[in-house]
């Protein structure tokens, strides 16, 4: 949704764009369907549908949209065509964002108030309409029409921002995440504007994030970061019935989260079921040690969880 949010933006500033959209693909593709940029008039690109001659040449196709105002629906097979050796094609629909922007407003519009529904794009008459249905897994083509999920964007409840809190943030927001930074400012640690932060909880008590972020469930990735084990082990203890999470990480060594299941199993609170979803200590194993090395290694972990699956 953001690059449908860069486009409202451009077109409130009088640019003329063109929004193009993977609308189908075969084979081995650099990005699939649903992959978005903007193109203005000059050939300026804001996203990215995979980069290499593919894009600089549909960059072509979207400025020459952009200025005339005429939708069209291109394939590029990337060998044949474009001397690239991934193999596959591409199938890209390219429309000026003029002509849908009322449609991409309700869709963004939506997904702030983290609702759902569903984007529908007639690929014949350009028509693009948002439907209040349950959105399909995955954007695809249903003859033709070109059907995207709108849903809340993955949301990472960041319990701490210390060093390593701030630069896991950042590091999510770049990829998209919505980051809900929660602190409570003991040692400064929201001294400092986190202008990577979608919102700010000052407080470290669940009852106080919940309070301003609603249930926490599907959706919400919960990184455990503060500078106090005590913190981390009352939120884990409070956060670990929580069945819908789709991550739930705490920071810290093997000994430490050991130590949590220990006591948390003897309240009856941490059954195997339970502890199976927990993950610490967080990110992948590449021998991180600095607070930007480690949020490398922890956003890997989230966006792998995001794209594979809890598994």
């Amino acid at each position: 949704m953001q690059v449908l949010a860069r486009a409202l933006e451009r077109l409130a500033q009088g640019a003329e764009v063109a929004l193009v959209t993977v609308v189908g693909t075969s084979g081995s593709t650099p990005r699939h369907p649903g992959a978005k940029m903007i193109v203005d008039a000059h050939g300026r690109a804001e996203g990215t549908i995979g980069g290499g001659r593919v894009e600089l040449e549909v960059s072509r196709e979207a400025a020459a949209v952009a200025a005339s105002g005429a939708p069209r629906l291109v394939t590029h097979h990337l060998v044949r065509d474009l001397a690239m050796c991934c193999g596959g094609s591409m199938e890209l629909y390219i429309e000026p964002a003029s002509r849908c922007r009322e449609a991409v407003a309700e869709a963004v519009e939506l997904t702030k108030a983290r609702g759902r529904g569903v984007l529908v794009t007639d690929l014949e008459s350009g028509e693009k309409r948002v439907r209040g249905l349950a959105p399909p897994a995955a954007p695809r083509r249903e003859g033709a029409a070109f059907v995207e999920p709108i849903v809340p964007a993955e949301r990472l409840v960041l319990l701490g921002c210390g060093h390593v809190g701030r630069a896991i943030g950042a590091a999510a927001a770049a990829v998209e995440f919505e980051i809900l930074a929660c602190d409570d400012g003991e040692g400064g640690a929201l001294s400092e504007p986190l202008p990577w932060a979608a919102a700010t909880v000052a407080s470290l008590e669940l009852a106080d994030v919940e309070r301003a972020a609603g249930d926490l469930g599907a959706g919400d990735y919960v990184v455990i970061a503060t500078r106090d084990h005590a913190i981390d082990q009352r939120l884990l203890e409070r956060l670990l019935p929580a069945e819908g999470l789709s991550y739930l990480g705490v920071i810290g060594s093997r000994g430490k989260l050991e130590r949590f299941r220990r006591r948390l199993e003897a309240k009856g609170i941490a059954t195997p079921e339970r502890w199976a979803r927990v993950r610490g200590p967080i990110g992948l194993a590449i021998g991180a040690e600095t607070p930007a090395e480690i949020a490398v290694s922890v956003v890997a972990e989230l966006v792998a969880v995001r794209r594979r699956g809890p598994g």
